[in-house]
């Protein structure tokens, strides 16, 4: 069957996102577990089928729950996907987890003809387009997230991030997939403290751009629609100043890497870090809705001096005598603006932030 039939039968529960890439994303509810295996099918350059390899990277969770329906769309049209487990987290995105991909995939034999898909949250995505990207010269990618932060952040990053040594994102590579696949089935088995990582996406975006996101955050309605107001905010920013993106980034990888990617997931670290770079108006609103999402308000088993001095450490690391912020400009009427100020600088307005989520920070006169 072409794809323009297959998508003639589907079109009803499936539409095209807005995603402002040159790659085209697809949401639907269910369409995981039958456009994938059309999609590939339509668009390799194998001309014998039976010689067409896939491998889906995917966690044990995941595959636990979906693995079996997902590659059976496959096994209907003649091909027979290998399944490449990966223990991946944010925790674990690292160059070992690349190691480990490589691999299965090696052993596969597979060529820059064949396919990964990456069946996942982040970290995955993560892991199998840097994978892609890397491997013999570029291997084609099909995405396929399965948390909201990974429809929203990863599906449209543009870049592979992984870990190092107790370090966020210090490695990386340019992506770009051949296509994006949303499917809203996936979220209704993603834990509890893992939502948070989508959560702290969407509220980084309503607080730089559209507070209107914050209403529909935990269980959107319409998700294609959705979907398409976070990324028009996204580019909005974007057009804007892309380093707005950034905003939280400095603290929530010191609360990370302080307690090497175990206490908070990615989304709480971000959320707490968001909380004290937002103004004192803003402040108590978003506490609320916090609390009523289940992300924290303040830092817990650990002090803010111990935060900052993580901090501080990263900053003297690798940072010139100047660092960009994205800070808040009252002055201005309320914009975000990046600001470009000494280390001295960076790190008063990086403790004025610790104070406001940990107590007894402020008072600490070695600070």
């Amino acid at each position: 069957m072409q794809l323009t039939e297959f998508l003639c039968g589907i079109m009803h529960h499936m539409d095209i996102l807005k995603s402002q890439r040159d790659y085209e994303c697809f949401c639907g509810s269910g369409v995981a577990f039958d456009f994938a295996a059309s999609y590939i099918l339509e668009h390799t350059t194998v001309k014998d089928i039976s010689r067409l390899k896939i491998a889906v990277v995917s966690d044990r969770i995941v595959s636990g729950y979906y693995y079996n329906r997902f590659e059976n769309q496959f096994i209907l049209r003649g091909v027979k996907p290998v399944l490449v487990p990966v223990e991946c987290q944010y925790s674990g995105k690292s160059i070992s987890a690349v190691d480990s991909v490589y691999k299965y995939i090696t052993d596969f034999d597979m060529g820059p003809g064949d396919w990964i898909i990456a069946l996942g949250g982040g970290g995955i995505l993560d892991v199998a387009s840097f994978c892609a990207a890397v491997f013999c010269g570029g291997i084609n990618i099909l995405a396929v997230p399965t948390t909201l932060e990974a429809m929203i952040e990863g599906a449209v990053s543009g870049r592979a991030m992984l870990n190092s040594n107790g370090h966020k994102d210090e490695i990386s590579t340019r992506v770009s997939y051949n296509a994006v696949i949303c499917d809203p089935t996936f979220l209704s088995t993603v834990d509890s403290k893992y939502r948070s990582n989508g959560y702290a996406s969407v509220i980084r975006y309503a607080i730089l751009d559209d507070l209107s996101l914050l209403t529909d955050i935990v269980e959107p309605s319409n998700m294609r629609e959705y979907l398409n107001r976070v990324y028009a905010s996204r580019a909005k920013i974007e057009k804007i100043d892309i380093r707005l993106l950034t905003l939280g980034d400095e603290i929530a990888a010191a609360i990370e890497g302080y307690f090497r990617f175990m206490n908070y997931s990615s989304g709480e670290a971000l959320a707490l870090s968001l909380l004290a770079a937002v103004d004192d108006k803003r402040r108590e609103p978003l506490s609320r809705i916090y609390k009523a999402l289940g992300l924290p308000v303040m830092l817990q088993d650990v002090s803010g001096k111990m935060i900052y001095k993580t901090l501080c450490d990263r900053l003297d690391k690798y940072s010139k005598d100047f660092i960009e912020i994205v800070d808040f400009d009252a002055a201005s009427g309320g914009r975000w603006v990046i600001r470009k100020v000494d280390l001295d600088a960076a790190k008063k307005i990086f403790a004025k932030r610790i104070a406001l989520i940990s107590k007894g920070f402020e008072d600490d006169k070695t600070i």
